[in-house]
């Protein structure tokens, strides 16, 4: 399981971004998603996040190369972690928690890892 934001764990700089122009190299931008947005990341070569509102984007984030899935929806985890499954996705399946005091729900929801809502910079 990947854990994301915990003070003991290797970690990734997650920043929120609304604007396209805040989209940087040694990051990893987390946006909701936006086609302009993807595109500039993806034309620039970048790591991506996107979070995720409904299952449409779940598909298209993936097919669009997004690094990362980003749920506060728990349904909606439960059914990325099956379709990721079954597609093989590369992205990974990320719910996003509070603390790390149930890690066993992430497992229930057969979810890639979690990241700490506080972990994500600008959030």
């Amino acid at each position: 399981m990947l854990i994301f934001g915990h003070p003991l764990a290797k970690n990734l700089n997650f920043n929120f971004i609304e604007k396209i122009e805040n989209l940087q190299n040694d990051q990893i931008s987390c946006f909701f998603y936006d086609e302009k947005i993807i595109q500039k990341a993806k034309n620039e070569n970048l790591d991506f996040a996107i979070f995720i509102q409904n299952k449409n984007e779940i598909f298209l984030s993936n097919a669009f190369e997004a690094k990362f899935l980003i749920f506060k929806d728990e349904k909606l985890a439960k059914f990325a972690s099956k379709v990721a499954e079954f597609y093989l996705f590369d992205s990974k399946i990320l719910m996003m928690v509070e603390n790390f005091d149930d890690l066993e729900k992430a497992y229930d929801l057969r979810v890639d890892g979690v990241i700490l809502k506080d972990f994500i910079k600008n959030y």
